[in-house]
């Protein structure tokens, strides 16, 4: 995966996530090699120089995955009909992923809907300097 940076203000991007350790040293542009992500898990991602900016890249161990849209919602289509274990991940969810763990039979023909409510814990912001604009960089 490439990390182009487009602000102009340079950035430190790293990561101790076990599914993916790596550091990219302060940069503008494109680094020059991008980053493998051979792993499944969780990498969270923070730039050594903006500690309010965090990210996250799921890996996953499957071919099959989907990312919901805003109202909450993700479809997996053109799946073969046979046994599949159904997980799901939020960066702010209450709990562990195998909590969320369901197995689900497809059948040739048919839709299944798969449904959960996941608790989430209150958002943690780390505070800007104060006084400074942010609109529009970064």
């Amino acid at each position: 995966m490439s990390f182009p940076n487009k602000d102009n203000v340079r950035h430190h991007v790293y990561s101790f996530s076990p599914a993916k350790r790596f550091e990219l040293p302060l940069y503008a542009g494109v680094p020059a090699q991008p980053v493998l992500f051979d792993k499944p898990g969780v990498v969270v991602l923070g730039c050594n120089i903006h500690d309010w900016m965090i990210g996250y890249i799921y890996v996953s161990e499957s071919p099959f995955f989907a990312k919901s849209g805003a109202d909450g919602k993700a479809v997996l289509a053109d799946l073969p009909a046979r046994p599949f274990v159904l997980r799901v991940w939020h960066p702010q969810m209450e709990g562990s992923e195998e909590a969320t763990h369901r197995d689900v039979t497809l059948v040739a023909g048919r839709t299944t809907d798969v449904a959960w409510t996941l608790a989430l814990k209150p958002e943690v912001r780390v505070r800007r300097a104060p006084g400074v604009d942010h609109a529009g960089h970064y």
